[in-house]
C-alpha cells in the first residue's frame, strides 16, 4: 500500500509540475502595444439651443493600438471661425483589416472651451458656462496603415450633449490625419 500511495504522490507531483510549467509557458500571445503620434487637420462643430461653438483647426494626439486591433487615443486641437476654441478629445474604439486598409470606429467623448455664440432663451435665461461635452461615435472609413505610418483621409463624427434643459448636437469632420508610430 505504502508503495501505491508513493506512486501516486510522484504521478500527482508530476502533473502538478507540468501543468505549472504549462501555466507559466511564454509560448500564449501577450498584449502587444503600438503608440504612435498622430496631427490632425479637423473641424468640430457643437449646436444647442443656448450656444454655438467651434471652427476648424489642427492638433495633437497620441494613440495606444492593442493588438493591432482596440484603439485607445486622446488628443488636443485648437480651432478658429467662431473665435477661438479649444478641443480635447478622448477615445476608444476599433480598427479592422490586416492589409493597407485599416477602416476604424470609435466611442469619443469630447470637450470645447472658449469663445461661443450665446443664445438667450426662457428656457436659458443666462449663458451657460463652462465647456460644451459631448459623447459620441465617430467613424474612419478612408485610414489607411503603411508600416509604421496611417494616414486617414476622412473621419466622420456625431455626439450629443447635456443641455439642460435639452440637449446639444456635436459634429466632427476629420479631413486629414497622419501618425507615426514609435
Amino acid at each position: 500500500m505504502n508503495r501505491v500511495a508513493s506512486g501516486l504522490l510522484v504521478c500527482g507531483l508530476v502533473i502538478a509540475g507540468n501543468a505549472r510549467a504549462e501555466a507559466g509557458d511564454s509560448s500564449a500571445p501577450a498584449h502587444r502595444h503600438q503608440f504612435s503620434l498622430y496631427l490632425r487637420g479637423t473641424g468640430m462643430v457643437y449646436l444647442s439651443d443656448a450656444r454655438t461653438m467651434g471652427g476648424a483647426g489642427g492638433g495633437i494626439g497620441v494613440r495606444d493600438t492593442v493588438d493591432d486591433r482596440y484603439i485607445f487615443q486622446a488628443d488636443v486641437s485648437t480651432l478658429g471661425l467662431l473665435g477661438r476654441v479649444l478641443a480635447v478629445r478622448a477615445g476608444a474604439g476599433m480598427q479592422w483589416g490586416t492589409g493597407t486598409w485599416r477602416p476604424a470606429a470609435l466611442l469619443s467623448l469630447t470637450a470645447l472651451a472658449g469663445d461661443r455664440l450665446t443664445f438667450l432663451t426662457t428656457a436659458h435665461p443666462t449663458p451657460i458656462n463652462g465647456p460644451a461635452v459631448s459623447l459620441g461615435v465617430s467613424a474612419a472609413p478612408a485610414r489607411f496603415s503603411l508600416g509604421a505610418t496611417q494616414l486617414s483621409l476622412l473621419e466622420l463624427g456625431v455626439g450629443v450633449g447635456p443641455e439642460l434643459p435639452g440637449a446639444g448636437l456635436a459634429l466632427h469632420v476629420g479631413l486629414v490625419e497622419v501618425s507615426a508610430s514609435f
